[in-house]
C-alpha cells in the first residue's frame, strides 16, 4: 500500500466515493478534506475496495476515519479494512482509534466486527443541522433577535449589495479574514497562526488559492458602503442539505452576520431543506452564536476503540 497526502489531483477520487454516501457531516465532501488535510496530517490509501484515511496531527492522537467503500459497500471489505488499520497503526506503536465516526457509521462497527467496541459521543465536533426555511424567513419568536439585528442593520445602513464570489474577489476575501483575525487576536478572543496549518486561515485560503478546482463550491460578499464587508463559503453535501464553510465579517457592523446568512442561504440554498453550520470546537462563544439560531438537530460524532482479542 502507498499512502499519500491528499492533492488537488485526488478529488474525482474523493467525489466519487463522497457522492454515494449521503451523509449529513461537514467532513464527508472533498472540499473539507482538502482545506485541513494538513491540520489533521491526513495520509490515504485504498485497501481492500475501501477509502482509508489515517489523522496524525500535532495537536490530537492518531486516528482513523471510518473506512469508505469505493464502489458497492461489501462487509467483508469493511472488516478487511478495519484490520489493515490495525496492522498499520501497531507498526507506528499508535493504538487503534476511529474518530469523527457519524452516528448513521456507527452501527457497521456493531454489526460487522466482532469485537468489544469502547464508543464514545464527542458533542464539540458534532455538527449543528438548521431548517432551511427557518434561517431564510427568522420567523418566530425565538429567532426574533436575529430580525432585529438585520433590522438595526438597514436603519443604520439604508441598503448593502450582495454579490457572487468570483475569482476576481478572493483578495477581497482574504481581506476581511485578515481584518478579522487583526482584531480577534488584539482582544485575546483567537489566536491567529497565519502561517500553521491548525489555523482556520490557512484552511480557508487553501479554498481560495484554488478557486477554479472546486466549481460545487459557492460564496457571497456583502458590501456596505462601497466596502466588502462580509465573505461566506459553503456547497452541497447531498440533495437536500447544504454545508456553510466559512462565514467572515466586521464585527463592527451590527448585524453583518444575520445579514449573509439569510442571504445566502435565501438566494443560493432555498431548495434545501436542512443547512450544516458544523460543529463548535468546544468554544463556548461559537457555540453560543450557532445556539442562537436554533438548530433542529445535531449530527452527532464519535470516537470508536476497538478491543482486539
Amino acid at each position: 500500500m502507498q499512502w499519500k497526502e491528499i492533492e488537488i489531483s485526488d478529488k474525482e477520487l474523493f467525489d466519487n466515493i463522497f457522492r454515494k454516501l449521503n451523509s449529513q457531516a461537514s467532513e464527508m465532501v472533498f472540499s473539507n478534506m482538502f482545506m485541513w488535510r494538513r491540520s489533521y496530517n491526513t495520509r490515504f490509501t485504498i485497501a481492500s475496495n475501501m477509502l482509508l484515511m489515517v489523522s496524525n496531527s500535532r495537536r490530537y492522537p492518531p486516528f482513523a476515519f471510518c473506512p469508505l467503500p469505493v464502489g458497492e459497500f461489501r462487509s467483508e471489505d469493511f472488516v478487511s479494512a478495519v484490520y489493515t488499520l490495525k496492522e498499520y497503526f501497531d507498526s507506528r506503536g499508535w493504538k487503534l482509534v476511529f474518530g469523527r465516526i457519524e452516528e448513521n457509521m456507527v452501527g457497521l462497527f456493531k454489526e460487522y466486527l466482532d469485537l468489544k467496541l469502547i464508543i464514545k459521543k464527542i458533542d464539540a465536533i458534532s455538527d449543528y443541522i438548521y431548517s432551511t426555511e427557518s434561517l431564510i424567513t427568522l420567523a418566530g419568536k425565538k429567532l426574533s433577535a436575529k430580525r432585529n439585528h438585520i433590522n438595526r442593520f438597514m436603519r443604520e445602513y439604508g441598503s448593502f449589495e450582495y454579490v457572487e464570489l468570483k475569482k476576481e474577489h478572493i483578495d477581497e476575501c482574504k481581506r476581511i479574514f485578515d481584518k478579522w483575525c487583526e482584531k480577534n487576536e488584539a482582544s485575546g478572543a483567537y489566536d491567529c497562526e497565519a502561517d500553521s496549518p491548525e489555523c482556520e486561515r490557512w484552511a480557508c485560503y487553501e479554498l481560495l488559492d484554488n478557486w477554479d478546482c472546486f466549481p460545487e463550491l459557492k460564496g457571497a460578499l456583502i458590501k456596505v458602503d462601497g466596502s466588502f464587508e462580509a465573505f461566506t463559503i459553503g456547497e452541497l453535501l447531498n440533495e437536500d442539505t447544504a454545508v456553510i464553510h466559512i462565514e467572515k465579517g466586521n464585527t463592527d457592523i451590527h448585524g453583518i452576520y444575520a445579514v449573509i446568512n439569510r442571504e445566502f442561504v435565501t438566494r443560493v440554498f432555498p431548495n434545501t431543506k436542512f443547512i450544516n453550520r458544523e460543529e463548535d470546537m468546544g468554544k463556548s462563544g461559537l457555540r453560543k452564536a450557532k445556539m442562537s439560531y436554533m438548530p433542529i438537530t445535531k449530527v452527532y460524532k464519535y470516537t470508536i476503540c476497538p478491543v482486539f482479542k
